[in-house]
């Protein structure tokens, strides 16, 4: 059962970029876990779930926000870049966490992550990652558009992405100001453990390119675990369950 103090309203960070960053803190001891969530996804998931639900029993200190247009954050999404995102996890982590950190991205969150440990060396201790989404505007949804999607984009400057409670407004303008922000294309020097889940059944982010994001980490502790019937989401109780045995083996690494 989870503490009353993260059960609360969110508390709210001011970031210096002027947003205002609703985040959820369970104190305890060790390391902050710090967690960071895939694209639209927010802190009422069930991946914050499970690893809140043994955080709050085992006594670790854990950590989860909500980017700008996301959740409790709130936010216009058309105002939102891979950039602003990525300034969010900066502020979070500046602000909200003290010494190196245990962090842990999940799909969009895997490249944030990413930016993390190359914009702040030495904040992350040991990171890990499920279904990790590296440079995914550009190399995953951009990519993935049919002919008739990028005539879309092309015409109206705006693509209406489906799959989602709503359709999705992405711009020319998000994926080329994302192209700044890729992380794939160079090595990331890391010198902690790095750990992926990913399932082979992925029909957004292929387990392929987890292996390409684990080789971009210059760490020779790095490995990647498939889940032969897992799918991108990877919220089913054995999925969970590997995910909460990766986020205590980390922290105690």
């Amino acid at each position: 059962m989870l503490t009353p103090s993260f059960l609360d309203t969110p508390s709210f960070l001011e970031s210096s970029g002027g947003d205002r960053i609703a985040y959820r803190h369970l104190r305890g001891d060790g390391p902050t876990i710090l967690w960071l969530g895939g694209f639209l996804s927010d802190m009422n998931g069930s991946k914050i779930a499970a690893i809140s639900a043994v955080a709050a029993e085992r006594g670790w200190d854990f950590l989860c926000f909500d980017y700008f247009a996301h959740g409790e954050t709130g936010g216009v999404f058309e105002q939102a870049r891979v950039g602003r995102w990525r300034d969010n996890v900066l502020a979070v982590a500046d602000a909200l966490t003290q010494g190196p950190v245990v962090a842990v991205g999940s799909s969009m969150g895997g490249h944030m992550l990413s930016l993390l440990i190359r914009e702040r060396p030495g904040k992350v201790r040991a990171a890990g990652f499920l279904a990790p989404a590296a440079d995914f505007a550009r190399k995953l949804m951009l990519a993935s558009l049919s002919p008739e999607d990028r005539r879309q984009l092309e015409t109206t400057g705006v693509y209406m992405m489906p799959g989602y409670d709503r359709p999705v407004p992405l711009s020319q303008a998000f994926f080329d100001e994302a192209a700044g922000h890729e992380v794939l294309n160079a090595p990331i020097a890391f010198d902690g453990p790095v750990r992926i889940l990913h399932g082979m059944k992925d029909d957004l982010v292929p387990w392929q390119h987890g292996v390409r994001l684990l080789e971009t980490f210059t760490t020779p502790d790095a490995q990647i675990r498939l889940i032969k019937d897992g799918d991108h989401r990877l919220s089913r109780e054995q999925d969970l369950a590997l995910l909460v045995q990766m986020v205590g083996d980390l922290r105690d690494n």
